[in-house]
């Protein structure tokens, strides 16, 4: 509880210090990527690829060519796509997560832009179609191995890869009341014939308000 109030404390500074517009564009998605340090795998932390399990064989065959971005406790309140910001496409509910934000150790984030860019598709095409484009939560992005076990992910998910995206669907159609089958058909069908088309999956969690997809 101490780290989340700790967290809302930074958010409340950096919304009244440091507002952000809105992110609207492929140009601003590359800007806010181009401003984190990057570093490989290979340079990476040990004590993070251990405590995250990325230095397991099955994960180090799958990451060993990536670079990640540096992300410290102000870079998590960055607007990445529309106002979703850094810090929700990382998994916040992570004990390993969150201790680094209380020491304020830096964060090592695998994140593809491609995905991030068919998130911002995703708000237009909504309100190109007169849908809300903030109905809905980003509930995951990038999951490091660990976490992704420990919450039951595919072995080798999407996400570990950073190249998915799960939401939480919410009043899309904005008539006051979340409707599961309609507003959920409406993400899901622009997802599928405008959106992803064949650059990648997604996938439709019957009987939830959940949505995933991937390139």
């Amino acid at each position: 509880m101490f780290i989340f109030r700790k967290d809302l404390i930074y958010e409340s500074y950096y919304y009244l210090f440091d507002p952000q517009k809105e992110v609207t564009s492929y140009k601003e998605i590359d800007a806010v990527f181009a401003s984190f340090p990057k570093k490989a795998y290979v340079e990476l932390d040990k004590s993070y690829l251990s405590k995250t399990k990325s230095s397991k064989f099955k994960y180090k065959r799958l990451l060993k060519r990536k670079e990640y971005y540096v992300i410290g406790r102000k870079d998590l309140h960055t607007k990445i796509a529309g106002d979703v910001q850094v810090k929700d496409l990382l998994p916040q509910k992570d004990n390993y997560y969150k201790k680094c934000l209380s020491s304020n150790e830096k964060l090592y984030w695998l994140m593809d832009k491609r995905v991030v860019y068919k998130l911002l598709d995703l708000q237009k095409e909504l309100k190109k179609a007169g849908y809300n484009p903030k109905g809905f939560t980003v509930r995951n992005g990038h999951r490091y191995p660990s976490y992704n076990e420990r919450i039951g992910g595919a072995s080798v998910s999407r996400h570990i890869l950073g190249e998915a995206i799960d939401l939480t669907i919410g009043d899309i159609d904005g008539n006051g009341r979340y409707e599961e089958k309609k507003d959920k058909k409406i993400v899901l069908e622009l997802l599928d014939k405008k959106i992803i088309r064949n650059e990648g999956g997604v996938g439709l969690y019957p009987g939830t308000s959940s949505v995933h997809f991937d390139v």
